[in-house]
């Protein structure tokens, strides 16, 4: 929170008035007349209609060529839908409840083109894969790393005596909200 009248409260509204960040509400001053795509009544509502666009959009040679060549280098599939839908998205094509709908008909879409030109198509990036082993491990070393350089090794027999004494008296908690205490 910040405090009133210090330098510090001072600096930190500062930086916030500086910041490059659309002011809440303004959207709402954006001229009526001149609606930017998204704010206009989109182009498709049924998902039929829209998966019928896309198709006719992703086989124009303008757009077929590029899309196969980064399948070909090795995009994902799943991020090449992300960016091809939300372009969709911005051009007022469909609204976002559609565009997740979209999501799985247009990786399918994509495969097939890739199929059609004898390309293996990469699904989801590689670094996902291993994203969690390498998160866990990455926590391994933090946690070990923390023991010997955080926790102190040497504490006064003073100050060990003081903490048993107060855990004894900590009763422990109900497993759930549901359980029953112990009296």
């Amino acid at each position: 929170m910040i405090k009133p009248q210090t330098e510090e409260s001072f600096e930190t509204l500062q930086r916030l008035a500086q910041a490059d960040r659309p002011i809440p509400g303004q959207s709402l001053t954006n001229d009526p007349e001149n609606p930017l795509p998204f704010e206009k009544t989109v182009v498709h509502t049924e998902l039929v209609t829209a998966i019928d666009d896309l198709i006719v959009r992703l086989c124009d040679p303008d757009i077929f060529h590029p899309v196969v060549n980064a399948m070909r280098d090795g995009l994902p599939v799943s991020e090449m839908a992300e960016q091809i839908l939300f372009e969709g998205f911005a051009q007022g094509q469909f609204n976002p409840d559609l565009m997740l709908l979209l999501v799985e008909p247009t990786m399918y879409i994509l495969i097939a083109l890739a199929d059609m030109v004898d390309v293996e198509p990469n699904i989801v990036p590689e670094d996902d894969a291993d994203s969690a082993e390498e998160q866990s491990n990455a926590l391994e070393k933090a946690i070990e790393v923390a023991k010997d350089k955080v926790v102190p090794k040497n504490i006064p027999v003073e100050i060990q005596s003081k903490v048993e004494k107060l855990t004894k008296n900590i009763k422990e908690t109900p497993i759930s909200l549901l359980s029953k205490e112990e009296e």
